[in-house]
């Protein structure tokens, strides 16, 4: 199960004075609350986000907006790809991309290796030439399913990534 997400925002101003004034904030992120607990006001008015535990990656600068619209849209994928959605990402160009394709991305149940996937291709006849089956390598061809990168072995099981 993924943790929960969160964000630490700091005051830019008071960290370039020397002192650390910040707090763990959960998305969706409201900015008035942040200027109250940070501090935020005409004398401090910039923050950064010094850390972050989050199925992605975000910058020091990073709009509270825009993380707020990425945490949503990752809120709202399944449970077993938001669970796996470190492994999962590099394979897309961001997060909107990731999100847009999710059901692009198809779980196969009872696999943890390309392999297994294989064997699982026979016995559900998505193999049927019975010669080909005779002297199929299910670990050969799951090693090649796995270097095509359509094929991503994670902690959960086998997912593939149709493109």
């Amino acid at each position: 199960m993924m943790e929960e997400m969160r964000v630490y925002i700091a005051n830019l101003g008071k960290y370039n004075e020397g002192e650390l004034v910040g707090a763990w904030f959960e998305p969706p992120i409201d900015f008035d609350e942040v200027k109250e607990r940070i501090g935020l006001n005409d004398q401090y008015e910039e923050y950064a986000i010094h850390d972050f535990e989050l199925p992605f990656e975000i910058g020091e600068y990073t709009p509270i907006e825009e993380i707020n619209r990425l945490c949503e849209m990752v809120e709202d994928l399944p449970d077993y790809i938001r669970d796996n959605m470190g492994s999962l990402l590099s394979y897309y160009s961001g997060v909107e991309d990731f999100c847009e394709h999710a059901d692009d991305i198809i779980l196969w149940s009872g696999c943890d290796t390309t392999a297994d996937v294989a064997e699982q291709m026979l016995d559900e006849g998505l193999i049927s030439d019975e010669t080909l089956r005779r002297y199929f390598d299910s670990a050969q061809y799951g090693r090649d399913l796995s270097m095509e990168g359509d094929f991503v072995e994670t902690k959960d099981g086998v997912f593939e990534l149709v493109r």
